[in-house]
């Protein structure tokens, strides 16, 4: 299967939920990343990748985002005695809410995650407050769907895609 993102062919990308990457960000500082991947209903999908130093958890990932970008990236939490659920997020324009209503009991930001190096993304059995951040490590939010996030290629792909896509926005001045 191949998958297109831009103009750029990737071979033997295997997308697990439709969505266009829409933004790319980095934000934070440090000597260790991990991404921060969000695919709305819209299809549209943001991709964070997340500087930092020292341990974290998967609350910290989005706390650094919003930081970044206020008044672009915002987020809200439900709190529960069991833990927390992350309620919205609205990155630029997108805004997607809910918390799992009928008739389908989609509509709420499904959670997952993957280490470096596995290739499939597995749903989160432990809330995101919990879930201990590793460099190179994907969390994954996916809005009114129970399908696995979108896959997206390394960030080092991103910056060739990102560097192509300049270029070729300048050959056509």
């Amino acid at each position: 299967m191949k998958c297109i993102i831009g103009f750029i062919v990737l071979a033997g990308c295997s997308a697990t939920a439709s969505a266009e990457l829409v933004g790319s960000y980095t934000v934070g500082s440090g000597a260790s990343s991990s991404q921060l991947l969000f695919q709305f209903t819209n299809t549209h999908s943001y991709l964070y990748e997340i500087r930092y130093d020292g341990a974290l958890f998967g609350d910290d990932l989005l706390a650094i985002a919003a930081a970044a970008q206020p008044g672009f990236f915002s987020y809200q939490v439900t709190s529960f005695s069991f833990g927390d659920a992350l309620l919205s997020v609205s990155i630029g324009a997108d805004v997607d809410t809910g918390f799992g209503n009928p008739p389908d009991y989609l509509d709420y930001w499904h959670y997952w995650t993957k280490e470096l190096g596995d290739t499939a993304w597995t749903e989160s059995f432990v809330g995101f407050g919990d879930r201990a951040i590793s460099n190179g490590s994907w969390d994954g939010w996916v809005f009114n769907s129970a399908a696995a996030p979108m896959a997206v290629p390394t960030p080092g792909v991103l910056a060739v895609m990102a560097v192509a896509g300049s270029l070729r926005r300048r050959s056509r001045a």
